[in-house]
């Protein structure tokens, strides 16, 4: 087992820490709707990342946009999209039903990775899939019925965006593929400022969503962006879905919601079906 696998599988689990963490930062979001949260959430974001970008290559910079190739390109529109589509599925949605459809964005990452990459499937990373799809569906399955279609398709998108950005990341990992992500925020940013109404919003929800941005978007993928170099799509994809579990915790600690029995014991299913499949990854991981 390689030392750079070690820290992959490591960024990875910080990862779903900071992805974790929208929930609560939106909860106390008071004023601001989907579109201006999105807009200053990729600008910080997109700043946070062309600063990483700017500070590894320094004058090498344009060299290393131009190096990102189709994978690149790619990355940067399916992620994108993926950041837009997720904040309209909780507003149109109900947030069980957009993580339930999310929760399928590992199997999607491993079938494209299999797919477009030739990267082999386990049959413990299968398991470890069925059992953490179980997990979500135990905390989700008496309110799937309650979302509307649009904000089931936004998340659909989100789940496809996802997986596509993971598998694309791997097939760029050759080279530094720090400034598609980054570029992912520009699409983002585009996109907002031609459909965002006005940009003034309260000092707070500004700053929320510059966090939103940067604590927890930008040190996500910039940490996923590093980890997509030594560990397969499916794992990474399979490792963020630590985000479902703990995502009602902050919540519960942060405005008081306490979360239902079935969402606590979905919550171990999908703990315990991550710990097996690391377990295995650990022991199976080349050297």
């Amino acid at each position: 087992m390689s030392s750079g696998y070690r820290w992959g599988v490591a960024a990875v689990l910080l990862a779903a820490l900071c992805a974790s963490s929208a929930g609560i930062i939106v909860r106390h979001v008071e004023v601001a709707d989907a579109w201006q949260i999105l807009f200053y959430r990729a600008l910080a974001f997109t700043g946070m990342l062309f600063a990483m970008v700017l500070a590894r290559h320094g004058r090498a910079t344009g060299a290393a946009f131009r190096a990102i190739g189709w994978p690149g390109l790619v990355l940067a529109v399916a992620l994108g999209t993926a950041f837009i589509a997720f904040i309209f599925a909780l507003t149109l949605t109900t947030v069980a039903n957009t993580v339930f459809i999310l929760g399928a964005s590992p199997l999607a990452a491993a079938l494209l990775g299999r797919l477009v990459l030739g990267e082999g499937i386990s049959a413990a990373t299968l398991m470890a899939m069925v059992g953490a799809l179980i997990g979500v569906a135990l905390m989700v399955g008496d309110s799937l019925g309650s979302g509307s279609l649009d904000g089931n398709l936004a998340a659909l998108i989100a789940c496809l965006g996802y997986a596509v950005a993971v598998v694309s990341l791997r097939a760029g990992r050759a080279v530094d593929m720090m400034p598609a992500t980054c570029l992912s925020g520009v699409f983002a940013l585009l996109v907002c400022s031609l459909l965002v109404g006005s940009l003034a919003i309260p000092t707070t929800d500004i700053l929320l969503a510059l966090l939103l941005g940067s604590g927890q978007l930008g040190a996500q993928y910039a940490l996923i962006t590093y980890a997509s170099r030594f560990v397969p799509a499916g794992q990474i994809a399979l490792i963020m879905l630590l985000e479902v579990l703990v995502a009602p915790l902050w919540v519960w600690i942060g405005v008081g919601e306490v979360p239902a029995d079935m969402t606590l014991l979905g919550g171990f299913v999908v703990l315990a079906a991550l710990l097996l499949q690391m377990a295995g990854s650990l022991k199976r991981a080349p050297a």
